[in-house]
C-alpha cells in the first residue's frame, strides 16, 4: 500500500474509535458486570499442587 493510503486508513480508524469509544466501553462494562463473566473468571484461583498437600510437614519444609 502507498503511504498516503496508510495515513488515510489511520485517520479513518482513529475517527471511528473516537466516534464509537463510549459505546464500546459501555458494552465492555456490561460484559464485565455479568454473572457469566464473574463465574467464569472466579474459578481460576491458584490451586495447591497435589504433591505439596500430601507431603509430611518435615519434608515439605526441607524442599523450600
Amino acid at each position: 500500500m502507498e503511504p498516503i493510503t496508510l495515513c488515510g486508513l489511520v485517520i479513518v480508524m482513529f475517527g471511528l474509535w473516537v466516534e464509537f469509544e463510549p459505546a464500546v466501553k459501555a458494552v465492555v462494562k456490561l460484559i464485565r458486570k455479568s454473572k457469566l463473566y464473574s463465574e467464569f473468571f472466579s474459578n481460576s484461583a491458584a490451586q495447591k499442587s497435589v504433591y505439596v498437600s500430601k507431603l509430611p510437614v518435615c519434608l515439605a519444609k526441607a524442599f523450600h
